[in-house]
């Protein structure tokens, strides 16, 4: 069974080395996209420098232990400046510490300005296409109630409209009506009028036809 290789721990030089291949590179520079390209030059110019003992590094390894020291390097000054002041000797690997947290820093202040100004910006987006969608909506409301009102008097004045035409209309047949009636009537009165003139007539003429029968019957 093959002995498990002992994982080994960063030299004092060699982090010093990543730290000059990390400021080398302007790491902190990079898009986003091109990170971890970066990274992958860093492992590479690792690898071809001879003093560089280690032959597992690569971007992620690379990436890892730097992160690591930074976080060392920050807890550090933060118990530095807690503690009295008591004179410190400053290496190159405290100097590239320094230099490089400050320039991390200084990148991830301005993601996160950008980041709140978009998110800010984003903010007053949404709040503009709110009032916009709000005012259109409005608008599109005073529209409606607008046209049902318009409908409401052009469905009225229509309905009107019929009324009086149905009113006058029926105005109209109840006159015709009343006239025709009058008309007959008038004619049926006209008509019992003459009946009876006809009547009182014939006894007349009958009398008269009479009158003339006797006298032609006298004269002979």
């Amino acid at each position: 069974m093959a002995t498990p290789t002992k994982r080994r721990n960063f030299t004092e030089g060699e982090d010093i080395m990543l730290l000059r291949q990390v400021t080398l590179e302007m790491l902190f520079e990079a898009r986003r996209d091109q990170v971890m390209e970066r990274w992958a030059e860093v492992a590479s110019g690792l690898n071809t420098a001879d003093e560089f003992r280690r032959t597992d590094i690569d971007a992620k390894k690379a990436c890892n232990h730097f992160i690591l020291l930074l976080d060392a390097h920050r807890k550090a000054n933060n118990q530095s400046q807690q503690a009295s002041g008591v004179a410190e000797d400053v290496g190159e690997k405290v100097v590239l510490l320094d230099d490089l947290l400050a320039a991390y820093d200084d990148v991830k202040g301005t993601e996160a300005r950008r980041a709140e100004a978009n998110r800010h910006a984003a903010e007053q987006m949404e709040a503009m296409e709110s009032q916009i969608r709000a005012e259109a909506l409005e608008s599109v409301g005073k529209r409606k109630r607008d046209k049902d009102g318009d409908d409401t008097v052009t469905c009225g004045g229509k309905f009107m409209t019929v009324f009086t035409l149905m009113h006058d209309q029926a105005q109209a047949d109840l006159e015709f009506q009343r006239t025709k009636f009058e008309t007959e009537v008038n004619e049926r009165r006209l008509d019992s009028q003459l009946l009876a003139e006809q009547l009182r007539q014939q006894p007349q003429s009958m009398i008269a036809l009479m009158k003339l029968i006797v006298k032609k019957s006298t004269n002979n």
